[in-house]
């Protein structure tokens, strides 16, 4: 994709406006906040010229208990 750096700029003031604006209440908001923090990292790239789909980014934590396996292993530890 091919921004302008003005352009990146903009959008990006927008999704950290939006972000500063939300109230995480549920986790469907809890995953928009994710989804728009990935937006800015791409943008973010995008204005330095790189590709911003291949930005690095974190993924997103695991849900629930850990493996049975690993949490014996932490007892020994």
């Amino acid at each position: 994709m091919s921004l302008s750096r003005r352009c990146a700029e903009t959008l990006i003031d927008l999704v950290e406006i939006k972000l500063s604006c939300m109230e995480i209440t549920d986790r469907e908001d809890l995953r928009e906040k994710e989804l728009l923090l990935r937006c800015v990292v791409e943008l973010k790239a995008e204005a330095r010229g790189e590709n911003g789909a291949a930005a690095a980014f974190e993924p997103p934590k695991r849900r629930g208990r850990r493996p049975k396996h690993i949490q014996l292993q932490d007892l020994h530890a």
